[in-house]
């Protein structure tokens, strides 16, 4: 798809929430990865691709995703091993401007070990698979590997490259889909085989005679379970962007096999959506999040109704805590349903209140049925 933009644009209020989510998810990344990287090879670095960089910046000085990507190796420069940042664009305009920018953090001076590549200029798709074949060929690993795919329209990369990428040790992916874009053309027969690539499949057509928010959560939900199935993604998890009048644009979508992973990037995303909804809107852009948050006592709630009557470890209640709720901790919902006699401890535990065992074993006790009108 074309892009008519300038060289330097302004960025939306929600542009400026999605790089704050990239920076929140990245500091921690690079800290916590930079261990990761000594027990996988000789390479020994950290690497983050950015598919479609940009210029670097937004207009007002407004640093675009590969300036978020340096801040961040920047603030975690304590880390242990290189940092290495590989960036492509396929306008030649954007990345004369990137260079420069580039060369004026060099001049400032960045740390020895923030290793910042020439720009690429070309197709994301075509550059980042010869990059996976090379590290493919040459049997180093490709991770541990954060791949930022930010695209403009729809079709720019497919879900066999997302694919590619996931079956690759310690990588992840977060990606872009643009709904604002697709619903108006859905049944536009030119436009099907765009669609069909980036999914991997066709099942996206059961949602063309759809409506309003049943087609928006059905399509987004489709795009989930391809992202599983065929990307080879563990975990996913989406966050909705909003235009000024509420409605949806795009979804990020964060696609990981590990599941520290999504912890970190669930607390990035809170720090940006406290409501528990996971959704930024432009109309809103004035408030921290929304004016409401999912509590712990909703979270102890959700679990108890979940898993009530039922024996399981604390490692299946994170999990599912993580997967199927807005929570990010859940401990202390433990603790409250402990305290409420709804929660008991089978095995495992050493003191009350603590659910640091992964293999503990937690009894959700059941609601006592109430007695009927006759008192049956």
């Amino acid at each position: 798809m074309a892009d008519p933009l300038d060289t330097v644009y302004p960025a939306d209020p929600h542009t400026q929430a999605k790089h704050r989510i990239l920076q929140g998810y990245l500091t921690k990344w690079f800290t916590i990865l930079s261990r990761q990287a000594l027990k996988v090879g000789s390479n020994q670095r950290l690497l983050y691709v950015d598919g479609f960089a940009g210029a670097g910046e937004y207009k007002n000085d407004v640093p675009g995703s590969p300036l978020v990507a340096i801040n961040a190796a920047i603030a975690s420069s304590n880390t242990t091993v290189p940092i290495q940042i590989r960036l492509i664009e396929k306008r030649q305009d954007r990345v004369d401007h990137l260079t420069s920018l580039i060369n004026q953090a060099r001049a400032r001076g960045l740390p020895s070990t923030i290793v910042v590549d020439p720009p690429i200029v070309g197709e994301c798709e075509q550059e980042i698979l010869a990059m996976v074949t090379e590290y493919e060929a040459t049997g180093c690993p490709l991770g541990p590997a954060f791949f930022f795919l930010d695209q403009f329209g729809y079709t720019s990369f497919s879900m066999s490259l997302v694919n590619r990428i996931l079956k690759h040790e310690i990588c992840e992916v977060f990606s872009y889909l643009n709904w604002n874009m697709l619903h108006p053309f859905m049944a536009d027969p030119d436009k099907r085989d765009g669609i069909t690539k980036a999914f991997g499949g066709d099942e996206w057509l059961q949602v063309v005679d759809l409506h309003g928010q049943q087609k928006e959560d059905r399509f987004r939900d489709i795009y989930i379970n391809a992202l599983n199935r065929r990307g080879g993604a563990k975990y996913v998890y989406p966050f909705a962007m909003r235009d000024d009048s509420n409605r949806v644009i795009y979804w990020l979508f964060f696609s990981t096999n590990n599941i520290r992973g999504l912890e970190e990037m669930k607390k990035a995303m809170w720090g940006v959506d406290r409501s528990g909804s996971f959704e930024f809107s432009d109309k809103f852009a004035t408030l921290l999040g929304r004016l409401f948050s999912y509590s712990e006592d909703q979270l102890a709630a959700d679990l108890h109704k979940n898993f009530e009557g039922q024996e399981v470890s604390v490692e299946h209640v994170q999990l599912f805590a993580l997967t199927s709720t807005p929570a990010v901790t859940f401990k202390g919902a433990l603790v409250q349903l402990q305290r409420g006699n709804k929660l008991t401890v089978v095995s495992g535990q050493n003191r009350k209140g603590e659910f640091s065992n992964p293999q503990m074993m937690l009894h959700f006790v059941e609601n006592p049925v109430p007695n009927s009108l006759f008192g049956q």
